[in-house]
């Protein structure tokens, strides 16, 4: 129980010590795997209007699966959150094959295209899985998962552990998220004049990014990237780069674009900006995001675009 209170105690300390939301979920992974040995893990973050989550990082996978989603109540990722109570499976290959059978039935009947979902991060041979919800002030924020290839690898101690875990989480995302909403840096003000970009060479390549304004799912050169919330977000900032040259944005002035049919309360925009930034980083594409403060960020292009709006 002592070391288990310590290493609790190293994971709060790590958490109050990072600088951004986009810092913060990655020390929250590395800091479970480190302390308590879980070298599996991923978080999901609960989308605007509360009928989906969404993966923000994950850890110990050969492809990250951010921006992969699960529907609330569905499978046992889903029911957590329903529920907002822990789950334990130990026999989690039998139901990943029904999982499997039922999502290419739901194909076959004109269901979501496979080609426009990005898979969920996990263990080719899974066999455990640990679901715990993570709340704070009775709600919902996300869901933490672990993994393990070892049948019933997970026991009533580790779902206590991961319990408190994902209260500390929780908490560490909205007081960050709260941060970079009131814009604390004084320079994330609406008045950051926009940067000109720098051209790029005549011989650079020129890449293609379609956009489909129905669900906001951006391809680039054929290969869909991106769809929702995050997709219309990329999708402005690609057009007010084409037609005025800009490269620096702040938050505030992107919360407030009407084309990105935020809420008005919770909109999770600062996360979305993380999951559009680390899908851009895992598809390697010619266009990044680099946040210079609090509340702000800048766009590299490094090639010509060809903007098509379906």
């Amino acid at each position: 129980m002592t070391g288990a209170l310590g290493a609790l105690a190293q994971l709060s300390e790590r958490l109050g010590r990072c600088p951004d939301l986009d810092t913060l979920v990655s020390t929250a992974l590395r800091g479970i795997a480190d302390l308590f040995g879980y070298e599996h893990a991923f978080l999901l973050l609960r989308d605007e209007d509360g009928s989906r989550l969404f993966t923000i990082a994950s850890h110990g996978y050969d492809t990250e699966g951010v921006g992969s989603e699960v529907r609330v109540g569905e499978g046992v990722i889903g029911m957590v959150a329903a529920r907002a109570e822990p789950m334990r499976i130990g026999n989690l290959g039998r139901m990943l094959a029904y999982a499997r059978s039922v999502r290419r039935a739901y194909e076959q009947e004109g269901g979501e295209a496979p080609g426009r979902e990005i898979p969920l991060p996990g263990l080719p041979a899974a066999e455990s899985q640990l679901a715990v919800p993570a709340i704070v002030l009775g709600q919902l924020v996300g869901v933490l998962v672990v993994e393990s290839d070892r049948p019933v690898a997970f026991t009533a101690d580790d779902e206590a552990l991961l319990t408190v875990v994902g209260a500390l989480v929780a908490s560490a995302i909205e007081i960050e998220s709260a941060l970079e909403r009131c814009g604390t840096d004084a320079s994330a003000s609406l008045d950051v004049p926009a940067a000109a970009a720098t051209r790029a060479p005549a011989a650079m390549r020129t890449t293609r990014v379609r956009f489909f304004p129905v669900d906001g799912s951006t391809f680039v050169d054929g290969d869909y990237l991106i769809k929702g919330v995050a997709g219309r977000i990329l999708w402005s900032l690609l057009e007010q780069h084409e037609r005025e040259g800009r490269v620096e944005f702040t938050n505030r002035e992107v919360r407030l674009d009407p084309s990105l049919e935020l809420p008005e309360f919770r909109d999770n925009l600062e996360s979305r900006l993380i999951l559009l930034k680390r899908r851009l980083d895992e598809r390697d594409a010619p266009m990044r995001i680099e946040k210079t403060g609090r509340g702000r960020f800048r766009l590299m292009i490094e090639t010509h675009l060809a903007l098509e709006q379906a």
